[in-house]
């Protein structure tokens, strides 16, 4: 009995051995694909069309080491910068989006297409007041986004920072947007929960239109009229009076200060799309 008893322990050691082996192994594995994810999608960022376009205000995204502090790129952790990566301001670090560092606002390691993202639980927003290059009026806006709760008045949020309410947002039933206090516009037939979406906001006065997975076909099939759109700064998470709010995922925010021709919009979509892993129709 004493020997099948000391031949079982060292069997059971033996099984130890290889199961902890096996289990390095698959961690290891782990971290090579998140480490491939990554690189992919720095490699994606860098070829992209974005800084080439004409207009370009902001870029905000998710992958590069120059966009967060790198204190804060754990999974968990509570962001208190973003930082622009438009070429006029990388190094110098304008435009940064702030705010006191909470749970309000993380880096999700694992987030679209597992790749880093910010989450927004709802209550918080990171802001930059007003961008270096001024004020514009005519404007395109790029927002890569996964809404965890699509309510009246909740879903995700993207601010002018324009000292009036103005901001675009998914809510239940389509893209809401309002700027100042001389329009109020909603475009149907979009969006729903836990889906990830590239969204293309024209902010152009009567004009207005927005292109949600589809870079040619407007949502809503035509133009909106939200008022008279004053871009001044930026805000992501919730609009400036509080009443709009996030609750999910932001990857990336890009801004241009004209309407974007159709080639263009097609482009940044594209480059989105491949990094993202969300099919957009129409290009």
């Amino acid at each position: 009995m004493k020997k099948n008893k000391a031949f079982s322990l060292v069997e059971l050691s033996i099984s130890l051995v290889v199961i902890g082996t096996l289990m390095a192994i698959v961690a290891g594995s782990t971290k090579l694909i998140a480490s491939a994810r990554l690189t992919s999608a720095r490699s994606l960022t860098a070829r992209s069309p974005v800084p080439k376009i004409e207009g370009l205000v902001a870029w905000y995204e998710t992958s590069r080491r120059e966009s967060f502090k790198p204190s804060e790129t754990v999974d968990g952790g509570q962001i208190s910068a973003w930082y622009d990566v438009s070429p006029g301001s990388i190094t110098k670090q304008k435009n940064t989006l702030t705010r006191t560092a909470s749970s309000a606002v993380t880096y999700q390691s694992n987030g679209i297409n597992k790749i880093p993202s910010v989450n927004i639980d709802g209550t918080g927003k990171i802001s930059v007041t007003s961008f270096y290059q001024g004020t514009s009026t005519q404007n395109t806006i790029f927002f890569v986004t996964r809404p965890y709760v699509l309510g009246g008045n909740t879903g995700t949020v993207i601010d002018s920072g324009a000292i009036n309410t103005t901001a675009v947002a998914l809510v239940t039933g389509g893209i809401h947007a309002y700027w100042g206090l001389t329009g109020d516009a909603t475009a149907s037939n979009c969006c729903s929960t836990n889906e990830n979406y590239i969204i293309a906001f024209y902010a152009n006065r009567s004009s207005s239109k927005s292109y949600v997975n589809n870079a040619t076909t407007m949502t809503g099939g035509s133009t909106v009229n939200p008022g008279t759109n004053i871009l001044t700064g930026l805000t992501v998470g919730a609009d400036a009076a509080n009443s709009y709010n996030l609750t999910g995922l932001v990857s990336e925010v890009i801004v241009y200060n004209r309407p974007l021709q159709t080639q263009e919009r097609k482009d940044v979509m594209n480059y989105l799309s491949q990094k993202y892993g969300i099919t957009i129709t129409g290009i």
